[in-house]
């Protein structure tokens, strides 16, 4: 989320990290052939193997990435300036890992709102929301069903692991929701299979 500066004469304190700033992420992909019918490692001189089994190929993408960042703000502007007021930012307000969950994902006892006709002294998206796992993967095969006319057939799970992936907390302290995590950013497991021909 952007709120703005709150002081559009001074941009100083609205420097930070961009709002969709991924500080880490690392992808695997991959594709391999099934060894199983003719020319390959295993059942090579079965007809009946190679029929059945021959020119499958296992496809995937597996990513990881940490999460992305955001700004804690108040329910009302202490300012009066028509802006969306800040807290005032009184400890770190990051929980440590094995206390952080979706109902209390940072500290909201750190901020407090400032007295009357003042800024809050909290910066722009200093803290972040939950890191993203998910895998994909794939099963197709080709087959000619004559010299110019292919058909193939694919299977494609998504999320496999069925791993949440949850959003951003609601970040507006003073309210009852503030610190908690209501939104996933996908969906759950997804089965699709497809017959693709060409000609």
């Amino acid at each position: 989320q952007d709120t703005g500066p709150q002081n559009p004469r001074d941009l100083t304190p609205n420097r930070g990290n961009s709002n969709f700033d991924l500080r880490h992420r690392i992808v695997f992909s991959s594709a391999y052939e099934l060894p199983f019918g003719r020319g390959k490692a295993f059942l090579s001189n079965s007809r009946a193997a190679s029929a059945i089994l021959g020119g499958w190929q296992l496809s995937g993408i597996t990513s990881w990435q940490t999460g992305l960042p955001f700004t804690p703000v108040l329910n009302f502007d202490p300012s009066n300036t028509g802006t969306t007021g800040r807290p005032n930012r009184i400890a770190n307000g990051e929980l440590p890992g094995d206390l952080r969950s979706i109902t209390r994902w940072f500290d909201t006892s750190a901020f407090a709102a400032p007295s009357g006709y003042v800024f809050g002294n909290s910066g722009r998206n200093i803290l972040r929301g939950p890191s993203q796992y998910n895998t994909d993967i794939g099963l197709s095969r080709s087959l000619h069903v004559t010299e110019r006319v292919g058909l193939q057939i694919r299977a494609e799970a998504f999320n496999l692991f069925n791993t949440p992936q949850f959003g951003l907390p609601a970040a507006t302290i003073g309210t009852a929701n503030a610190g908690v995590i209501t939104t996933v950013v996908t969906p759950e497991r997804q089965l699709q299979f497809a017959l693709r021909l060409a000609f």
